[in-house]
C-alpha cells in the first residue's frame, strides 16, 4: 500500500480525525468527490458523531480538510483500520504516487469551523431507506462542494435518540453564492431523486443579525435585511428601556450598578424576545419576508408606518417623563 503522511499520536480524549488533501494537479472536483466518499464511509460506519468537509480558506491554497468527530477515542483507532477506508486509500494510491495529490492525517481533541452564511437542514429519512439515502447524500455533498463560494459542511447522521434524522449545516461565503446553489438545476434534480426515500426536510437559514428572532420561513429563503431587523428590534426595545428607566431604576438605586444593569438588561431581553418581537414579526411579516406576489407598495408603506410609530413612541414617552 502507498504510504502517506500520518500523525498517529493521540491523547486519551482525542476524538477528532483530520484528513487533509492537497491537490497538486488534475481535476480538483474528482479529488473532492473522493473526500466526500471517504466522509460517507465514516458516517456509514456508525462511529462518527459528525463530519464536515472544509475547502481551502484562500484562493491560492489547495488543501481540503475532512473533519470527523467520533463518539469515543477508541473508535478513531478502529477507523484507521477500517477496511472500506483502506480500499479508498488504495484507490487513491496511483495519484499519490504521481504526486497529483498528497494526503496527511492527524488526530486531535478539537477542531473549529469556518463560514459566514449558513443553512441548517434536518432531513427525516423513511424507515428502511437509510442505505439508499446514504448514497444520495454522498452525491449531494460532492455536488455542493464544487459550487462557487462553498465554505464547508457539517454533517451529523442519525443517532439512537434521533433515528432517521440527518442534520446538515452548509456554509457559503455570501448569500448570493448560497442562493445560486439553492436554485441550481443540479440541486433540484438531486432533491427530486431523494423524494421517494425522504419523509420531510426542514430548513433554517442563519443569515441575518438576529437569526433567533427572524428565521427564514421558506426553503432556502434568505432572512430579512439587517436594516429591517434593526428597525423592528429598536421599535420593540425602545419603550421597554424607557419604561424601565421610569419605573424600575428608582428601585435599583441601592444596588451595585453591575447588578442593577444586569437585572434591567435581563428584563429587557426577556420582554423583547417573548413579547414585543413575536408581535412585531407577525404584524410585519409581508415586509420582512416579501413573496413574489407581494405588491410593491407594501415595502414603502410599512417603512413609512414604522417611521410614524417611532415618532408616536417618542411623543408618548416624552409626556410620561
Amino acid at each position: 500500500m502507498t504510504q502517506f503522511s500520518a500523525q498517529s499520536l493521540q491523547s486519551a480524549d482525542s476524538t477528532v480525525h483530520l484528513t487533509k488533501m492537497s491537490v497538486n494537479s488534475g481535476d480538483a472536483g474528482q479529488h473532492v468527490d473522493w473526500l466526500t466518499r471517504l466522509m460517507m464511509v465514516g458516517v456509514g460506519s456508525g462511529a462518527v458523531l459528525s463530519a464536515e468537509v472544509i475547502p481551502p480558506s484562500l484562493p491560492d491554497e489547495k488543501v481540503w480538510t475532512l473533519v470527523q468527530r467520533f463518539y469515543e477515542p477508541r473508535l478513531v483507532t478502529e477507523w484507521q483500520t477500517n477496511s472500506d477506508r483502506l480500499k479508498l486509500l488504495e484507490e487513491l494510491a496511483p495519484k499519490i504516487n504521481e504526486n497529483k495529490i498528497s494526503l496527511t492525517e492527524s488526530v486531535s481533541s478539537n477542531f473549529g469551523t469556518i463560514g459566514s452564511v449558513a443553512v441548517a437542514i434536518v432531513t427525516n429519512v423513511k424507515p428502511g431507506q437509510e442505505s439508499t439515502y446514504h448514497e444520495f447524500e454522498r452525491e449531494f455533498q460532492s455536488a455542493q462542494a464544487r459550487r462557487r463560494g462553498y465554505r464547508g459542511v457539517y454533517l451529523q447522521p442519525p443517532t439512537k435518540k434521533t433515528p432517521g434524522l440527518w442534520t446538515t449545516l452548509i456554509r457559503f461565503d455570501s448569500p448570493d453564492a448560497l442562493d445560486e446553489w439553492f436554485v441550481s438545476d443540479e440541486r433540484k434534480k438531486l432533491l427530486t431523486l431523494a423524494e421517494p426515500v425522504v419523509n420531510s426536510t426542514d430548513y433554517q437559514s442563519v443569515l441575518g443579525s438576529f437569526p433567533g428572532w427572524f428565521p427564514a420561513e421558506e426553503t432556502g429563503q434568505k432572512g430579512p435585511p439587517n436594516w429591517k431587523t434593526a428597525m423592528l428590534v429598536l421599535f420593540g426595545l425602545y419603550p421597554v428601556v424607557m419604561l424601565e428607566i421610569r419605573f424600575l431604576n428608582p428601585h435599583l438605586h441601592g444596588l451595585n450598578p453591575a447588578v442593577a444593569n444586569f437585572i434591567g438588561n435581563s428584563i429587557s431581553v426577556a420582554l423583547t424576545t417573548w413579547v414585543t418581537m413575536p408581535l412585531l414579526i407577525k404584524a410585519f411579516t409581508l415586509w420582512l419576508f416579501p413573496k413574489k406576489e407581494t405588491p410593491t407598495w407594501v415595502s414603502p408603506l410599512c417603512f413609512s408606518l414604522l417611521v410614524f410609530l417611532f415618532a408616536f413612541e417618542i411623543v408618548l414617552l416624552w409626556k410620561l417623563f
